[in-house]
Protein backbone atom coordinates (compact mmCIF):
# COMPACT_ATOMS: atom_id res chain seq x y z
CA UNK A 1 0.00 0.00 0.00
CA UNK A 2 2.78 2.37 0.88
CA UNK A 3 4.61 1.49 -2.35
CA UNK A 4 1.56 2.31 -4.46
CA UNK A 5 1.14 5.59 -2.63
CA UNK A 6 4.76 6.58 -3.20
CA UNK A 7 4.48 5.60 -6.88
CA UNK A 8 1.34 7.70 -7.32
CA UNK A 9 2.95 10.59 -5.51
CA UNK A 10 6.01 10.35 -7.78
CA UNK A 11 3.78 10.35 -10.87
CA UNK A 12 1.89 13.42 -9.62
CA UNK A 13 5.15 15.21 -8.78
CA UNK A 14 6.59 14.41 -12.21
CA UNK A 15 3.40 15.63 -13.89
CA UNK A 16 3.47 18.84 -11.85
CA UNK A 17 7.13 19.44 -12.67
CA UNK A 18 6.47 18.74 -16.35
CA UNK A 19 3.57 21.18 -16.33
CA UNK A 20 5.74 23.80 -14.63
CA UNK A 21 8.52 23.22 -17.15
CA UNK A 22 6.08 23.50 -20.05
CA UNK A 23 4.65 26.76 -18.70
CA UNK A 24 8.16 28.11 -18.09
CA UNK A 25 9.22 27.35 -21.64
CA UNK A 26 6.04 28.86 -23.01
CA UNK A 27 6.61 32.01 -20.94
CA UNK A 28 10.21 32.29 -22.09
CA UNK A 29 9.11 31.86 -25.72
CA UNK A 30 6.50 34.58 -25.26
CA UNK A 31 9.08 36.94 -23.74
CA UNK A 32 11.44 36.20 -26.62
CA UNK A 33 8.74 37.04 -29.17
CA UNK A 34 7.96 40.28 -27.34
CA UNK A 35 11.65 41.19 -27.33
CA UNK A 36 11.89 40.59 -31.07
CA UNK A 37 8.86 42.80 -31.72
CA UNK A 38 10.12 45.52 -29.37
CA UNK A 39 7.00 45.34 -27.21
CA UNK A 40 6.90 45.95 -23.48
CA UNK A 41 7.51 42.64 -21.72
CA UNK A 42 4.53 41.23 -19.82
CA UNK A 43 4.25 37.91 -18.02
CA UNK A 44 1.63 36.67 -15.59
CA UNK A 45 3.81 34.18 -13.73
CA UNK A 46 5.67 35.53 -10.73
CA UNK A 47 9.02 34.00 -11.72
CA UNK A 48 9.08 35.41 -15.24
CA UNK A 49 7.22 38.54 -14.19
CA UNK A 50 10.22 39.70 -12.17
CA UNK A 51 12.49 38.93 -15.12
CA UNK A 52 10.20 40.86 -17.47
CA UNK A 53 10.20 43.88 -15.13
CA UNK A 54 13.98 43.81 -14.86
CA UNK A 55 14.37 43.57 -18.65
CA UNK A 56 11.92 46.44 -19.16
CA UNK A 57 13.90 48.59 -16.75
CA UNK A 58 17.18 47.69 -18.46
CA UNK A 59 15.73 48.43 -21.88
CA UNK A 60 14.42 51.82 -20.71
CA UNK A 61 17.85 52.71 -19.36
CA UNK A 62 19.48 51.56 -22.59
CA UNK A 63 17.04 53.62 -24.68
CA UNK A 64 17.79 56.73 -22.65
CA UNK A 65 21.53 56.17 -23.01
CA UNK A 66 21.15 55.50 -26.74
CA UNK A 67 19.11 58.68 -27.24
CA UNK A 68 21.73 60.69 -25.32
CA UNK A 69 24.53 59.12 -27.36
CA UNK A 70 22.73 59.85 -30.64
CA UNK A 71 22.14 63.47 -29.61
CA UNK A 72 25.79 63.93 -28.69
CA UNK A 73 26.87 62.29 -31.94
CA UNK A 74 24.58 64.62 -33.91
CA UNK A 75 26.00 67.67 -32.14
CA UNK A 76 29.57 66.49 -32.72
CA UNK A 77 28.81 65.80 -36.39
CA UNK A 78 27.34 69.29 -36.80
CA UNK A 79 30.41 70.85 -35.18
CA UNK A 80 32.82 68.88 -37.37
CA UNK A 81 30.85 69.77 -40.50
CA UNK A 82 31.05 73.49 -39.66
CA UNK A 83 34.75 73.52 -38.78
CA UNK A 84 36.97 75.36 -41.23
CA UNK A 85 39.92 73.18 -40.15
CA UNK A 86 40.27 69.75 -41.70
CA UNK A 87 39.75 66.78 -39.38
CA UNK A 88 40.76 63.22 -40.25
CA UNK A 89 40.53 60.15 -38.02
CA UNK A 90 42.80 57.24 -38.92
CA UNK A 91 42.89 53.74 -37.44
CA UNK A 92 45.93 51.81 -36.26
CA UNK A 93 46.58 50.55 -39.83
CA UNK A 94 46.72 54.10 -41.17
CA UNK A 95 43.35 54.03 -42.93
CA UNK A 96 41.18 57.13 -42.84
CA UNK A 97 37.93 56.28 -41.08
CA UNK A 98 36.45 59.79 -41.08
CA UNK A 99 37.06 63.09 -42.85
CA UNK A 100 35.02 66.25 -42.41
CA UNK A 101 34.00 68.47 -45.38
CA UNK A 102 36.88 70.91 -44.76
CA UNK A 103 39.44 68.09 -45.07
CA UNK A 104 37.87 66.86 -48.30
CA UNK A 105 37.91 70.41 -49.64
CA UNK A 106 41.66 70.60 -48.94
CA UNK A 107 42.68 67.17 -50.23
CA UNK A 108 39.79 66.06 -52.44
CA UNK A 109 37.09 63.50 -51.80
CA UNK A 110 36.32 60.86 -50.83
CA UNK A 111 39.05 60.33 -48.24
CA UNK A 112 37.45 57.59 -46.11
CA UNK A 113 39.07 54.22 -46.77
CA UNK A 114 42.30 55.65 -48.15
CA UNK A 115 45.64 55.48 -46.41
CA UNK A 116 46.88 58.63 -44.70
CA UNK A 117 49.71 58.90 -47.23
CA UNK A 118 47.23 58.79 -50.12
CA UNK A 119 44.92 61.29 -48.43
CA UNK A 120 47.31 64.11 -47.50
CA UNK A 121 49.87 63.49 -50.29
CA UNK A 122 52.81 65.44 -48.85
CA UNK A 123 55.89 63.73 -47.49
CA UNK A 124 56.47 66.22 -44.65
CA UNK A 125 52.91 65.84 -43.39
CA UNK A 126 53.08 62.06 -43.76
CA UNK A 127 56.37 61.99 -41.83
CA UNK A 128 54.77 63.97 -39.00
CA UNK A 129 51.90 61.46 -38.82
CA UNK A 130 54.35 58.53 -38.81
CA UNK A 131 56.35 60.12 -35.98
CA UNK A 132 53.11 60.47 -34.06
CA UNK A 133 52.37 56.76 -34.56
CA UNK A 134 55.86 55.70 -33.57
CA UNK A 135 56.34 57.94 -30.52
CA UNK A 136 52.65 58.17 -29.45
CA UNK A 137 53.30 61.88 -28.93
CA UNK A 138 51.69 64.95 -30.47
CA UNK A 139 53.48 66.10 -33.63
CA UNK A 140 53.17 69.32 -35.63
CA UNK A 141 54.41 70.23 -39.11
CA UNK A 142 53.91 73.22 -41.42
CA UNK A 143 54.43 73.09 -45.18
CA UNK A 144 53.90 75.24 -48.26
CA UNK A 145 52.24 73.62 -51.27
CA UNK A 146 53.73 75.31 -54.36
CA UNK A 147 51.07 73.99 -56.72
CA UNK A 148 48.15 75.55 -54.84
CA UNK A 149 50.24 78.24 -53.05
CA UNK A 150 48.82 77.10 -49.74
CA UNK A 151 50.37 77.04 -46.28
CA UNK A 152 49.12 74.08 -44.25
CA UNK A 153 49.81 73.07 -40.66
CA UNK A 154 49.25 69.49 -39.54
CA UNK A 155 48.76 68.55 -35.88
CA UNK A 156 48.81 64.78 -35.32
CA UNK A 157 47.32 63.60 -32.02
CA UNK A 158 47.77 59.93 -31.02
CA UNK A 159 44.87 57.76 -29.91
CA UNK A 160 46.44 55.77 -27.09
CA UNK A 161 43.37 53.52 -26.70
CA UNK A 162 42.69 52.37 -30.26
CA UNK A 163 46.20 52.92 -31.65
CA UNK A 164 45.00 55.33 -34.33
CA UNK A 165 45.40 59.08 -34.61
CA UNK A 166 43.50 62.33 -35.03
CA UNK A 167 44.81 64.67 -37.71
CA UNK A 168 43.95 68.37 -37.54
CA UNK A 169 44.87 70.33 -40.69
CA UNK A 170 44.78 74.14 -40.59
CA UNK A 171 44.93 76.33 -43.70
CA UNK A 172 47.28 79.19 -42.77
CA UNK A 173 47.37 80.70 -46.27
CA UNK A 174 45.43 83.84 -45.37
CA UNK A 175 47.38 84.29 -42.12
CA UNK A 176 50.70 84.01 -43.96
CA UNK A 177 49.55 86.46 -46.62
CA UNK A 178 48.52 88.94 -43.93
CA UNK A 179 51.90 88.51 -42.28
CA UNK A 180 53.59 89.21 -45.62
CA UNK A 181 51.45 92.32 -46.15
CA UNK A 182 52.24 93.51 -42.62
CA UNK A 183 55.96 92.89 -43.08
CA UNK A 184 56.02 94.69 -46.43
CA UNK A 185 54.00 97.56 -45.02
CA UNK A 186 56.36 98.04 -42.09
CA UNK A 187 59.37 97.82 -44.41
CA UNK A 188 57.94 100.41 -46.80
CA UNK A 189 56.89 102.67 -43.93
CA UNK A 190 60.36 102.48 -42.38
CA UNK A 191 61.92 103.39 -45.71
CA UNK A 192 59.55 106.33 -46.23
CA UNK A 193 60.18 107.65 -42.73
CA UNK A 194 63.94 107.21 -42.90
CA UNK A 195 64.37 109.69 -45.79
CA UNK A 196 62.78 112.81 -44.21
CA UNK A 197 64.27 111.98 -40.80
CA UNK A 198 67.75 111.73 -42.31
CA UNK A 199 67.19 115.04 -44.10
CA UNK A 200 66.03 116.70 -40.87
CA UNK A 201 69.04 115.37 -39.01
CA UNK A 202 71.43 116.66 -41.68
CA UNK A 203 69.77 120.08 -41.72
CA UNK A 204 69.85 120.30 -37.92
CA UNK A 205 73.54 119.40 -37.79
CA UNK A 206 74.29 121.98 -40.50
CA UNK A 207 72.49 124.68 -38.54
CA UNK A 208 74.31 123.67 -35.35
CA UNK A 209 77.65 123.92 -37.16
CA UNK A 210 77.09 127.63 -37.81
CA UNK A 211 74.63 127.89 -40.68
CA UNK A 212 72.02 129.27 -38.28
CA UNK A 213 73.94 132.56 -38.09
CA UNK A 214 74.17 132.75 -41.88
CA UNK A 215 71.48 135.20 -42.90
CA UNK A 216 71.10 133.59 -46.34
CA UNK A 217 71.54 129.84 -45.63
CA UNK A 218 69.80 129.76 -42.24
CA UNK A 219 66.30 130.70 -43.42
CA UNK A 220 66.66 128.41 -46.44
CA UNK A 221 67.56 125.42 -44.23
CA UNK A 222 64.70 126.22 -41.85
CA UNK A 223 62.32 126.29 -44.81
CA UNK A 224 63.49 122.85 -45.92
CA UNK A 225 63.02 121.57 -42.35
CA UNK A 226 59.48 122.93 -42.40
CA UNK A 227 58.85 121.10 -45.66
CA UNK A 228 60.17 117.81 -44.26
CA UNK A 229 58.01 118.20 -41.13
CA UNK A 230 54.96 118.77 -43.34
CA UNK A 231 55.83 115.58 -45.25
CA UNK A 232 56.05 113.59 -42.00
CA UNK A 233 52.72 115.04 -40.85
CA UNK A 234 51.11 114.00 -44.14
CA UNK A 235 52.52 110.47 -43.83
CA UNK A 236 51.22 110.18 -40.27
CA UNK A 237 47.75 111.29 -41.38
CA UNK A 238 47.76 108.79 -44.27
CA UNK A 239 48.82 106.06 -41.85
CA UNK A 240 45.92 106.90 -39.53
CA UNK A 241 43.49 106.97 -42.47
Amino acid sequence: MTLYFLLALSILLAAWLGWRYFNLRRGIRALTDQLKRGDDLTESSSELGELASALNAQRSTFNVQLATSNAERARLSAILDQLTDGVLIADADGRVQFANPAAEKMFGSPLAGRSVAEAIRHHSLVDAWRRCQQTTELQSESVELPASRQFLQLIAIPDTHAGGSLLLVQDLTRVRRLETVRRDFISNLSHELRTPLASLKALTETLQDGALSDLEAGPRFLGRMHTEVDALTQMAQELLD
